[in-house]
This record gives structure tokens, sequence and C-alpha cells, in this order.
């Protein structure tokens, strides 16, 4: 239940992210493609970086702060570049209406 809950939350505030900050979207499809590719490669080193932190905190308490803090933040980003890039491709595609063109004749 917590998983998805998180998920939802964290989605939550990349969706107000992507509403409230649009100075923060990528320009051109590129960039989108390049801010997921960054996110995955923040999520992927993340226990990496973990497991160089948590022993060096000089509290053991202050450890769930740390897993949390960064968990959460990478997740945002993440879940931010997706919402990024399918706008993009979006904005990018148009305004599809389908079928064939009219043309004067009938």
């Amino acid at each position: 239940m917590l998983e998805p809950a998180m998920l939802i939350g964290l989605g939550a505030v990349a969706g107000w992210t992507y509403v409230n900050y649009p100075r923060l979207r990528p320009g051109s499809l590129l960039r989108a493609i390049v801010h997921v590719a960054v996110s995955f490669a923040a999520f992927a080193v993340l226990p990496a970086v973990l497991s160089f932190l948590l022993p060096v905190l000089p509290v053991r308490s202050a450890q769930p702060y740390l897993v949390l803090t960064l968990l959460i933040s990478v997740l945002t980003y993440l879940l931010l570049s997706w919402v990024w890039l399918i706008a993009r491709i979006l904005q990018d595609i148009g305004n599809p209406r389908g079928g064939h063109p009219i043309t004067g004749e009938t």
C-alpha cells in the first residue's frame, strides 16, 4: 500500500511542478530524452551513493532521513522527466484530427 501511495503522491508533485514551473520544461524533444536518461542514471546510481553515504553519517538515527530525502527527490525527478517527455511529444505532434484532408470538390 505504501508504494502505490508514494508513487501517486510523487506523481502529483511532478504534475504540480510541471504546471507551476513552465520555465523548467525542456525546449526540445532531445533535451526531454536526455532528462529521462539522466533520471534513470540517477536512480540506478542511488544504491551506490547510499552505500557510500550511510556509513559516513555520524548519527545512525539520521540514516532513514537521508534515504528518504534522496529517494523522494530522485523518484520525483524521474516522474517529472517522463511528464516532460510525454508533454513534449504531444506538443510536437500537434493536435491531430485524423482522417483525410477535405478538398473543395465534392
